[in-house]
């Protein structure tokens, strides 16, 4: 009975890390939404040593009343060293309100001066202020060097070596655990006659 109950419980784990790397992989917005987290991989040296590259960082959804200064948040931005937009996390350096009651972060990496916030603009060069729609969420914690393994399985080199290897140890394992046939000598059925 178990041996059963962890049987499904394996397949249950399986097929939600099949789901969550699907949605990753096609809705990536919304992972955060169906699972409470998500998670992303360190590239730059911004918040060293606190967050180092090749970390894997994991982050809950954030509402504006969860965000105060100190707290380390994920959010979009146009990074002019990509020409693109993508996901920065840094420390919330000051929450601010502007003339329309919408609260401004002021972000910093992590050897920042105290007063030194970061300064972002959108694809046009226009400066712009960091709130709340542009956060992706609120770090919770991280996983040291996990963002090496992350990169190799995105390595499509990589994950066709891992099914080929995969799938010959399968074989030898099927191979050693296969019953002996075992050859039977005929049974006689005839009766020794008494003399």
């Amino acid at each position: 009975m178990a041996n059963r109950i962890l049987s499904i419980f394996g397949y249950l784990l399986g097929a939600l890390l099949v789901v969550y790397i699907l949605l990753g992989v096609l809705l990536p917005q919304q992972t955060i939404n169906w699972f409470g987290f998500r998670t992303f991989v360190v590239v730059s040296r911004s918040m060293e040593p606190v967050i180092n590259v090749n970390d894997m960082i994991i982050i809950t959804r954030a509402e504006e009343e969860d965000i105060d200064t100190g707290d380390i948040i994920t959010f979009r931005a146009h990074i002019p060293e990509l020409g693109d937009y993508g996901f920065v996390t840094h420390y919330v350096g000051d929450v601010l309100v502007d003339g329309s009651g919408n609260e401004i972060y002021k972000t910093q990496g992590a050897t920042a001066d105290p007063d030194d916030y970061d300064e972002w603009t959108d694809g046009q060069g226009n400066p712009i202020e960091i709130q709340i729609d542009d956060v992706v969420g609120k770090y919770q914690f991280r996983i040291p060097r996990a963002g090496i393994l992350i990169s190799m399985l995105r390595d499509p080199i990589f994950v066709g070596l891992l099914a080929i290897n995969g799938t010959i140890i399968y074989f030898i394992v099927k191979l050693i655990r296969s019953p002996k046939e075992t050859v039977k000598e005929p049974h006689d059925n005839t009766k020794e006659k008494e003399s």
